[in-house]
């Protein structure tokens, strides 16, 4: 009975650490600003979701502002909707809410970078 319950132990764990491996639920983790940049050259945007108050303050070089009030008003970016749509805000929070709007208004292609600091951490340059 004990060695019926070690290789069910052995098995779960073996299992959790094959669906931790697998699990990349968050593509932002995998970004890098390289990587960005490319599907930017390639027809993609990158979006600053915060206010345009907030962009002029200082953003990231090669973000378009479109901001969520926007988006959620209707205005949605000029580009194919099968093109990487990156989009990142001050905290995460609105960016998260943009990607929603944005994939049921049929983009199909977005990638929630997140916070700022965060895209600063995988490259991206704060621009005044």
């Amino acid at each position: 009975m004990k060695l019926i319950g070690a290789i069910i132990a052995v098995f779960v764990v073996l299992g959790g650490i094959f669906m931790l491996s697998q699990n990349n639920s968050n593509p932002a983790e995998a970004a890098t600003f390289q990587k960005v940049q490319a599907d930017i050259a390639s027809g993609g945007q990158l979006l600053d979701v915060r206010t345009p108050a907030e962009y002029n303050g200082g953003h990231i070089d090669g973000a378009i502002n479109l901001s969520l009030q926007d988006i959620q008003a209707g205005t949605m970016p000029t580009l194919a909707k099968d093109k990487p749509v990156y989009v990142y805000c001050h905290s995460g929070s609105r960016s998260s809410q943009a990607a929603t709007a944005l994939k049921a208004a049929g983009y199909q292609n977005i990638i929630d970078l997140g916070p700022m600091t965060h895209v600063e951490a995988i490259g991206g340059n704060i621009k005044s």
